[in-house]
């Protein structure tokens, strides 16, 4: 079973995710920064990390940084999922994300993305 770590700060689109990941049959683990996501993703080293890009404490991009710059999880994927369309995207991409789903979230589409990254 693979593990997923969701950092989103956000409790209607975190439950979402949650619940969509749950589902299909993932360890799921949350966290409501990029602080606490950090933290996580040093201690459980999760298969794959979907995290917001703009949050309070530590945002996305921050959390997204300290990943690849930390050996033990450089290479973990991480989708970046935020209402913020194609700047969001860029901004995400840019910073080393592996893949980017627009808010509102679509649980098809993330779930195909998910499935690929870790496939």
């Amino acid at each position: 079973m693979s593990r997923i770590l969701i950092v989103e700060d956000d409790d209607v689109a975190r439950e979402l995710l949650c619940q969509a990941l749950t589902r299909e049959g993932y360890e799921v683990t949350v966290a409501e920064d990029g602080l606490k996501g950090y933290e996580l993703a040093t201690s459980l080293r999760p298969d794959l990390i979907i995290t917001d890009i703009f949050m309070p404490a530590a945002d996305g991009a921050h959390l997204l940084r300290r990943v690849r710059d930390t050996a033990e999880l450089a290479a973990t994927p991480v989708v970046v999922v935020t209402g913020y369309g194609s700047g969001g995207a860029a901004l995400a991409l840019s910073q080393g994300a592996s893949a980017y789903e627009p808010k509102p979230i679509q649980p098809e589409s993330l779930l195909a993305t998910v499935r690929r990254l870790l496939a």
